[in-house]
């Protein structure tokens, strides 16, 4: 694996999708109030694009610089969450002036907590693709599985590709979590993620990784990631074994 070229991304046209995004948005405020909304953080590229949007959209609805103090953003905290995901979170604070309340537990019972918590919400802001597993048929606006607490599920993302988001976060000069510079493409808890071995290179006979953003082939984007059990069936330990072989810490 030789070393790289000096890392240049071609960037994608974002025009569509950002009207579009703006779109649902503005439906979403127009149907629910502000204190009936709260946005799904998670340190990630995309959940980041999301509050950038959200952000900049209730800034033009309500003629208010600092509305961001009144948005509800409550951070999902995984199990053994990324110590570079921890401190990503108090530069997020920092940078847009929000409080992030922090949630943890299984996805379930962290969403029954939050809305006994705030009986007030109805709507939650997620930064979901199409390209995310099990979301190919989402809608834009859809209420949770009835087996679920309900509210209405809001994805202003859906039809947003990989390198759409990056070019959205370089353009823009949004923060970003600082394990995307060093080869994470996809980021879980520290059980779960290494980085992406497609932009593994080798370097004075060691393995380094080029940033998220060069990434060739988006379906690749969750290379790094383990498999979690579904339905039952064993999860894929390929991804941890490979990170264990790279000699990265993943426990």
């Amino acid at each position: 694996m030789p070393q790289p070229a000096e890392p240049v991304m071609n960037f994608e046209d974002i025009t569509t999708v950002t009207a579009e995004s703006a779109q649902i948005l503005r439906q979403c405020f127009s149907q629910f109030r502000l204190d009936e909304v709260f946005l799904s953080f998670n340190g990630g590229k995309d959940c980041t694009v999301l509050l950038d949007l959200t952000i900049n959209i209730l800034r033009d609805i309500h003629q208010k610089d600092d509305i961001a103090k009144d948005l509800k953003v409550i951070y999902m905290r995984t199990k053994g969450p990324f110590r570079e995901i921890e401190s990503f979170i108090e530069e997020i604070e920092a940078h847009y002036k929000v409080k992030l309340l922090v949630i943890e537990g299984e996805m379930k019972s962290a969403l029954e907590n939050i809305l006994e918590g705030d009986r007030r919400l109805k709507a939650c802001l997620m930064g979901t693709r199409r390209t995310d597993p099990f979301s190919q048929s989402l809608k834009f606006m859809q209420k949770t599985d009835t087996s679920w607490p309900q509210v209405v599920r809001v994805f202003p993302l859906l039809n947003w590709s990989y390198h759409q988001i990056w070019t959205y976060i370089l353009q823009r000069h949004v923060p970003y979590c600082s394990l995307y510079d060093i080869g994470y493409t996809s980021i879980g808890s520290v059980q779960n993620t290494c980085p992406n071995p497609s932009l593994a290179y080798s370097i004075s006979g060691h393995i380094a990784y080029k940033p998220a953003w060069l990434l060739t082939d988006p379906a690749m984007e969750r290379a790094g990631r383990m498999t979690q059990p579904v339905n039952g069936h064993k999860t894929d330990k390929t991804v941890t074994d490979s990170c264990i072989g790279n000699g990265l810490n993943v426990t």
